[in-house]
């Protein structure tokens, strides 16, 4: 479909069917679902008021922090401390999932 709304409605009409066995008729086959921590974005400054974002990207087993037209090694990511985490699945890697 390429609207939202059609997409929309159509998820919403599938789901509104009753299954048989009150769950799902095919299991997923998804692996094992481990994840890698690849990236975080945190806030510098005193508030979400004055300061600003930037991103710390993990590349070759080092943290890079890119703090606008600043680039460079970070020896300690504020990993407890981040506004939102990226994670890579750990059986992507390298490879594309036999589904794409």
């Amino acid at each position: 479909m390429d609207d939202l709304d059609g997409a929309i409605a159509s998820l919403e009409s599938n789901s509104a069917q009753p299954s048989a066995g009150g769950g799902s008729s095919k299991p997923l086959e998804d692996g094992e679902g481990k994840y890698t921590l690849v990236g975080l974005i945190s806030h510098i400054g005193k508030n979400t008021g004055s300061g600003h974002y930037v991103a710390h990207l993990k590349k070759d087993r080092k943290w890079v922090i890119f703090n606008d037209e600043k680039v460079a090694l970070s020896e300690n990511p504020p990993i407890r401390h981040a506004y939102m985490y990226l994670f890579q699945r750990n059986d992507s890697i390298g490879s594309l999932h036999p589904g794409f």
